[in-house]
């Protein structure tokens, strides 16, 4: 009778075991569904500057594309108080899509041509 009991408490946990990995990528898949039926997707683009804009910023120099991460920006941005200077205030942003001023039309139509419906 232990021996029984042994047996069906370890196929007890085997079948807890399997359940909770069904459960997980029945989740994912349930992500994955919803995020192709529409999820709102949010991409940025930060537009090249204007002549007037160039001469008086010179560059964007505190915005930062990490090559790494197509998907964020970082907004820095030195933090004067008084005669005081501190360190850079740091503001990070994620994003679907993040397209820096370079980027052209075409590139940005390609990333989103499966999501523009006739």
């Amino acid at each position: 009778l232990r021996e029984m009991e042994a047996s069906q408490r370890t196929l007890l946990a085997e079948h807890e075991e399997r359940i909770h990995v069904l459960e997980m990528e029945r989740r994912r898949l349930h992500n994955d569904i919803q995020e192709l039926k529409g999820n709102i997707r949010v991409f940025c683009r930060v537009r090249p500057l204007l002549p007037e804009e160039r001469e008086r910023q010179r560059g964007l120099p505190h915005l930062h594309f990490p090559p790494q991460d197509p998907r964020s920006l970082v907004l820095t941005r030195p933090d004067d108080v008084g005669r005081e200077r501190r360190a850079e205030l740091r503001y990070d942003f994620s994003f679907d899509r993040v397209f820096p001023p370079g980027a052209s039309q075409q590139e940005i139509f390609q990333e989103i041509q499966l999501l523009v419906q006739v």
